[in-house]
C-alpha cells in the first residue's frame, strides 16, 4: 500500500510536468499512480485533466467516470464534472456535456 506522502510526491511531480507542458510524461506518471493507488481521488482527477489536455477525450471520460463511481456527486467532485463535460463536448456528445456542466454549476454553487 502506498503512503499518502508517496502518492502526493508523484502527484506533485505530475503537476510540474503539466506546468512545463510535458503532458505525455504527466499522463504516464498519473496512469501509474492510478494503478498503484486506485482509490486516490486526486490522482484520478489529475489523470482526467491530463488526458483532456492531451486530447485523449475517451480516456479522460473514463477516468472521470471512474472517479464519480468512487465518490459520487459531492461538491468536491465539481471539477471532475467540468473535466467530464469538456471531454464529452470534444467528443460531440453535446447533450451529455450540457448535463455534466449543469451538474458542475449546481455543485460548484450550492444554494
Amino acid at each position: 500500500m502506498w503512503r499518502n506522502e508517496q502518492t502526493e510526491a508523484l502527484r506533485v511531480l505530475a503537476d510540474i510536468y503539466l506546468d512545463q507542458g510535458q503532458i505525455d510524461r504527466a499522463v504516464t506518471l498519473l496512469n501509474a499512480l492510478a494503478v498503484l493507488a486506485p482509490d486516490d481521488a486526486g490522482a484520478l482527477r489529475a489523470l482526467g485533466y491530463a488526458l483532456l489536455l492531451a486530447g485523449r477525450h475517451e480516456e479522460a471520460l473514463a477516468a472521470t467516470d471512474a472517479l464519480l463511481r468512487l465518490d459520487g456527486a459531492m461538491p468536491a467532485n465539481a471539477p471532475t464534472l467540468l473535466i467530464r463535460g469538456k471531454a464529452l463536448w470534444a467528443l460531440g456528445r453535446v447533450a451529455e456535456a450540457q448535463d455534466s456542466l449543469q451538474r458542475y454549476m449546481e455543485l460548484g454553487n450550492p444554494p
